[in-house]
């Protein structure tokens, strides 16, 4: 009987000491804050496990919703091929597992915490091209009671950007950053793209690139039958040439027309040759720079179609200067100009590129000299050394001089006399030969001026071809640039 009182008692007194401990355990609990308890509810006390999907039927997937802010354009590698950007990455889903009722924590309606300690989307940057990129900022994360989460990381990305420099250095790049799931698929998780355009808001101006658009779509591809759905992200991008421009394009538009200064020398300087050399070798560097600052590709850009049009251009006019060297040379001297090339050139196209009628007044003619009549010289009976020109340029031909005196006469003629009439025979007879050598350099020096006349009139006909195809290069190259 009293193992059963002193039983009842013991009973009655655990039952008395547990209550103390359950109202001291809950007074505790009371006193902690409310942030603490709804964080120890959250991640502790409910057995939450950050590897495992957020849903409460796994069948369903989990929206994540995407959002890009752009902050700043770090490098775009034109020949490695490489996008370098500071990019702000936003992203939200629901989390079945973390929502709790407001007004059992004290009105608290958002909580934050360390993304690591809750479950995140296995989002990956597809085409990386950073090998060291151990994935995204370990940032904090917002959770609203609804289990909203909001979770901003902010990274370097770095991606393969195709590069078209067609139109270099007026070209527009459009590099694509595209962000989806590495291991579930569209029936696990499903992304989505907050708005049809990204955030420029927060955008750093670029140096090179101007970004007038951040383009957002998404896309439902199907790989085995299966949907992996990704949002791209297309950054556009408008070169900024004016470093270009005053640096590259403008030395080489320049250098081009220089060119038409060796049209102005004449034709027998011999230092045309030497400058036409002289500005190709130096559009030749240009041409280097601008391999070495675009990719190699089977696309070539604006300026270096520009440059290569000029190189053949100079390289024509070096040809049709050295032409015209030799059109104005001496070889020429013997042979007067044809007929026609005369009537033509220093006519008719001559008073079309306003140099006047060069046929008219291009020279005085020289002396006649190719009918130039025979002379002798008698004088008393006496035939002095007879001298015939038939053609001032080539050939003379000289007579002994024969001596015709009557039989009377030669006594009557003293020796000295004699030797006096001789010497002036041979006087008149080098003046003579002085007179036709003179003849015959005027007739040279006419032909030679004819000859030189032509050339000017031709590389004028070469200056303004050049000009013409220089400037429709230029032309078609600007109308070119999409």
């Amino acid at each position: 009987m009293w193992s059963r009182e002193a039983a009842l008692a013991v009973a009655i007194l655990c039952g008395t000491v547990r209550g103390g401990f359950g109202e001291a355990e809950s007074a505790t609990s009371r006193n902690k804050p409310d942030i603490l308890r709804l964080h120890e509810d959250l991640f502790e006390t409910s057995g939450y496990n950050s590897n495992v999907r957020p849903v409460r039927d796994y069948r369903r997937p989990i929206n994540v919703t995407l959002d890009l802010a752009l902050a700043h354009i770090i490098d775009l590698d034109e020949k490695d091929q490489i996008l370098t950007v500071d990019i702000w990455l936003r992203m939200k889903w629901t989390d079945e597992f973390l929502t709790w009722n407001v007004s059992e924590y004290g009105g608290i309606e958002t909580v934050t915490t360390r993304a690591e300690r809750i479950w995140r989307p296995d989002l990956f940057l597809y085409h990386n091209v950073n090998h060291e990129f151990d994935g995204w900022l370990d940032e904090v994360v917002v959770i609203t009671s609804d289990g909203l989460v909001d979770w901003k990381a902010p990274a370097v990305a770095m991606s393969a950007c195709p590069v078209d420099v067609s139109d270099f250095p007026f070209d527009k790049q459009r590099c694509k950053l595209q962000f989806g799931s590495w291991n579930h698929d569209g029936r696990y998780i499903d992304y989505f793209s907050k708005n049809n355009m990204g955030d420029l808001a927060s955008f750093i101006r670029n140096a090179e690139w101007e970004v007038p658009e951040l383009v957002a779509k998404r896309s439902n591809p199907l790989y085995n039958g299966v949907p992996y759905p990704d949002v791209t992200f297309t950054i556009h991008m408008t070169r900024r040439s004016t470093f270009y421009v005053i640096n590259m394009f403008l030395p080489c538009v320049l250098l081009a027309f220089v060119v038409g200064a060796t049209f102005y020398l004449p034709p027998d300087c011999g230092e045309k040759i030497s400058f036409g050399v002289a500005v190709l070798l130096s559009l030749a560097v240009f041409q280097l720079l601008v391999a070495e600052a675009v990719p190699r590709s089977e696309n070539i850009p604006a300026i270096g179609r520009f440059i290569f049009v000029s190189l053949a251009l100079m390289a024509l006019s070096l040809l049709s200067t050295a032409f015209v060297i030799t059109l104005g040379d001496s070889v020429h001297d013997t042979k007067p100009v044809p007929g026609w090339a005369r009537r033509v050139f220093l006519k008719y196209v001559s008073k079309a590129l306003l140099m006047g009628d060069q046929s008219k007044h291009n020279w005085e003619a020289p002396w006649d000299v190719c009918n130039a009549p025979s002379k002798q010289l008698e004088n008393d009976g006496l035939a002095g050394e007879a001298l015939t020109f038939q053609n001032g340029m080539c050939s003379d031909t000289r007579r002994k001089p024969t001596v015709y005196l009557p039989a009377k006469s030669i006594m009557k003629i003293p020796a000295s006399t004699r030797k006096q009439l001789e010497c002036l025979l041979q006087i008149n007879g080098a003046i003579e030969e002085i007179s036709g050598y003179l003849k015959k350099m005027d007739t040279v020096k006419y032909i030679h001026n004819e000859w030189k006349t032509l050339a000017i009139v031709v590389d004028r006909i070469f200056l303004v071809l050049y000009i013409i195809a220089s400037a429709l290069a230029l032309v078609i190259t600007l109308l070119n640039v999409q």
